[in-house]
């Protein structure tokens, strides 16, 4: 996997709290029970079959990193849209969106999420920048197996960042892409409120191939049409 790096986005955004990414490790993946070679019959014998028996789960569960809400976040969707902005102490509002929870110095809310043109979509800002190479893309997105994960529910929507003369960082090796990470989530439906914490698990990111660099090909196959593993006969 090829390097990233990371930094705040400035001073002010670190002293409010941005908090650096870490390797992912959901707690999903963990397994509880001893292995068994038997998962066929585990059920019979008393022993509850989880995701972390999945080998492939395992993985993706420790795969890649996390960024973190640097704070206190509530997230409500309005009863009824405004067309103007309004603020108030422990809240903002505009559109679709109603904001909460700690402060931050940049935005346009006040608050760490803030909105995006009033629509039913909003940014969570984390003051965190990760800078990537320029011959790879960086995904950002849902949790993997989110319905997994402890804690609020979060309609995050996925995507990949992609170098661009823009967003170029000059650096020894040559110049690096780079993204300030702001993770774009859905509002909760009408009459729910999602509160987010410090250091809970906002999404997924990590370096993927470019799609130029990928090609998929059919396999050579036996005259049979069946694909055989190397040396059998």
């Amino acid at each position: 996997m090829p390097d990233l790096l990371w930094a705040f986005e400035n001073v002010a955004v670190r002293d409010a709290g941005a908090l650096p990414p870490v390797p992912l490790e959901l707690d999903y993946g963990v397994p509880r029970e001893a292995p068994t070679r038997d998962l066929q019959r585990a059920a019979a014998l008393g022993r509850p079959v989880t995701p972390a028996d999945c080998g492939p789960v395992r993985v993706i569960s420790r795969y890649g990193f996390a960024v973190r809400c640097p704070g206190k976040v509530e997230l409500r969707r309005a009863d009824n849209p405004s067309a103007d902005r309004h603020f108030a102490d422990d809240h903002a509002s505009f559109g679709r969106a109603v904001l909460g929870g700690d402060k931050w110095p940049q935005g346009d809310s006040g608050f760490i999420a803030s909105w995006l043109s009033g629509s039913e979509y909003v940014k969570i800002q984390t003051g965190v920048m990760l800078f990537f190479p320029r011959d790879v893309y960086l995904y950002q997105g849902p949790l993997p197996n989110a319905q997994l994960v402890d804690g609020p529910h979060l309609d995050v929507m996925a995507g990949m960042e992609y170098p661009s003369k823009d967003r170029l960082w000059p650096a020894a090796d040559g110049d690096l892409a780079w993204s300030s990470i702001n993770v774009i989530v859905r509002l909760p439906p009408g009459g729910e409120t999602v509160e987010l914490k410090a250091g809970d698990p906002l999404c997924w990111v990590f370096p993927a191939p470019t799609r130029t660099n990928v090609n998929l090909s059919r396999m050579d196959t036996a005259h049979d049409g069946s694909v055989r593993p190397v040396g059998a006969r």
